[in-house]
């Protein structure tokens, strides 16, 4: 990748950017201009800038400073323990991909092994997780939360669209329990409802071996540019390198192109449905 395509990314910035609104919002609220409050915590005036605008990360020391300066009365300090929190419960790459997922437009996925994550339910994305080797109960609901917290993004009126294909061996491969799987297939049967949701299945005869290489998806919007998220099982990455997001570009097109239709794949997927039932 080069340099230019590494700026070209989002950094992880989300937290820092709701910590700066807060911090702005109640230095206004204080009269106080950027210059008195670095005059009053002895930084200098672009650091204020750069922390309100999120460009630049704020220490505990910064934030309780700036609490007192600003008379926020613990509010502000705990805006900052919660946001460095939240920046901390996933690896740096899945919490790069949440932020992405939030400015994205479309998101087009593929999945050969399982439901991809956007559409699962608590119980399947449970069972999946329970999978991981040494993992505790308590991680595994954490887990579950944050997917499903993922998911919210769809749900906003100015959401993403997200088109997924999936491969036919997805819908039979046991996950959980036949009701965990019943009640899945039931998830995905309803979701074509939602009006940004298109969920294709690649037909087992299609005998297609474009996608046996893993999961990917692919993110594009018009204040970003086009970006694919690969996944493996301990080393997932995103990245904006052109010839790369190309590549994965005309993997799901092929993919796209040979999986069922819209109807034919909801009618196999409420065929499976009963199936599991």
């Amino acid at each position: 990748m080069t340099s230019h395509d590494m700026n070209l990314e989002p950094s992880l910035k989300a937290p820092r950017v709701e910590f700066g609104a807060a911090m702005r919002e109640y230095r206004i609220a204080a009269g106080m201009r950027q210059k008195d409050l670095a005059a009053a915590l002895g930084w200098s005036v672009s650091k204020i800038s750069m922390v309100e605008r999120g460009d630049r990360p704020a220490d505990e020391d910064f934030a309780r400073d700036a609490d007192t300066a600003l008379r926020a009365s613990g509010s502000l300090l705990a805006l900052w323990r919660d946001t460095t929190h939240h920046a901390a419960r996933w690896p740096v790459w899945l919490a790069r991909l949440v932020e992405i997922e939030q400015q994205a437009a479309m998101l087009r996925t593929w999945q050969p092994l399982i439901v991809p994550g956007m559409l699962q339910t608590p119980e399947y994305a449970r069972a999946i997780f329970r999978g991981k080797p040494g993992t505790t109960p308590d991680v595994v609901e954490q887990n579950v939360a944050d997917r499903m917290q993922r998911q919210d993004v769809l749900q906003r009126e100015n959401g993403p669209t997200l088109w997924a294909v999936i491969d036919e061996g997805v819908l039979t491969r046991p996950i959980g329990t036949k009701a965990v799987m019943a009640e899945q297939m039931a998830h995905l049967v309803a979701l074509d409802d939602h009006p940004r949701i298109n969920v294709r299945v690649l037909p087992r005869d299609s005998w297609l071996t474009t996608g046996l290489q893993g999961a990917f998806i692919l993110l594009s919007g018009p204040r970003m540019p086009d970006m694919a998220y690969l996944e493996s099982v301990t080393l997932s990455q995103i990245t904006a390198d052109a010839d790369r997001v190309l590549e994965t570009k005309s993997r799901y097109e092929m993919l796209h192109g040979d999986a069922l239709s819209r109807r034919a794949s909801l009618q196999l997927i409420e065929e499976t449905a009963t199936q599991w039932k």
